[in-house]
This record gives C-alpha cells, structure tokens and sequence, in this order.
C-alpha cells in the first residue's frame, strides 16, 4: 500500500476528485470544455501535490501549491453556481469538501511546522 492513501486528506481530496469527474459529466458542451476541464486538471494536480508533500522532508513548497490548489477550486466552484452550471445542493456538497480539505492542509502545516507557521 502506498505512504499517502492512508491519508484522510488524500482520501478526502480523491473523493472530492470523483464528485467533481462526475459533476463535470454533466456540464453542457460550452462548460464541460473549458471550466469543466480547468476543474477536473486542478484536482489531479492537488492529489499530485498530497502525494508529493506526503513523500517530502521540507513540506512547505508543497503545502504552498496545494493550498493554491484549494483556493482554486473554491473560486471555480462558485463560478459554476454562479453562472447555474451546478445547483444550490450540489454547490454546498462540493464546498463542504473544499472546506473540510481547506482545514486538513491547515492541521497537516501546524502539526509539521507548528501554529507559527500559519500566521
């Protein structure tokens, strides 16, 4: 078994990974090739990231582009409710995912670097 599937926030972030192929499915031709795309590339390389931080001794680059990564996604994800490409169910669903991985990071920073390192 691999160092970083025992991971909650790879578990976490795969999960969210599979919602949003899912979701993307779904998305008219005009969406589905571009922001759909943009999404579903940015949750692939969030998990690259988790696997990379996880395989690192200095984890702070890593931990910078995966929280980049979250960030992203948070913003393209109320885009897609903004613009009515996903519902309000589906919108508190994926932000909730977003959030619990959001807080994941910021535990993972502390206990590596301590609460220092979050300020």
């Amino acid at each position: 078994m691999s160092r970083y599937t025992h991971l909650p926030i790879f578990q976490k972030s795969y999960d969210l990974a599979v919602r949003f192929f899912q979701e993307t499915h779904s998305f008219s031709r005009e969406h589905k090739f571009n922001i759909g795309q943009k999404i579903k590339d940015i949750n692939l390389e969030l998990l690259d990231w988790i696997i990379i931080a996880n395989s690192e001794k200095d984890k702070k680059p890593a931990f910078k582009e995966i929280n980049l990564r979250v960030e992203k996604l948070r913003i393209y994800t109320r885009l897609c409710f903004d613009l009515k490409i996903i519902g309000i169910k589906k919108y508190e669903v994926l932000s909730k995912y977003i959030d619990e991985i959001g807080r994941m990071i910021g535990g993972w920073m502390k206990s590596d670097y301590g609460p220092e390192f979050l300020k």
